[in-house]
């Protein structure tokens, strides 16, 4: 029988006279790049990088995170340091509340 082919329009005719091989190429082409500019972009995200050191009821802990801003980063490096030495919930909410005793940041 053939082909069904819709109705006769400039467009519609390409992809029938495409070869599997181009069919199977411009998804390949279009996702390589797809997946690079995400490695890409991701990459550039975290300019910033702190080191905080926390100390909560007699016990200390020093750590790095990244972020976009200055910010982000202290504030993520408090959540980790803080998630080390607690026990628990509600002492987790008291340590990442409080100031840390060292913050130094640089760019990447």
């Amino acid at each position: 029988m053939g082909l069904n082919r819709p109705p006769n329009s400039p467009n519609s005719d390409i992809l029938y006279r495409m070869s599997k091989r181009m069919k199977r190429l411009i998804p390949a082409v279009l996702g390589t790049g797809f997946v690079a500019y995400l490695i890409y972009s991701s990459l550039q995200l975290s300019p910033i990088i702190c080191e905080v050191t926390v100390e909560f009821r007699g016990r200390t802990e020093t750590r790095q995170a990244s972020g976009v801003t200055s910010q982000d980063a202290t504030t993520t490096a408090i959540n980790n340091a803080c998630t080390l030495i607690t026990n628990g919930r509600d002492e987790s909410i008291v340590c990442t509340a409080s100031e840390p005793v060292t913050v130094e940041c640089f760019e990447s």
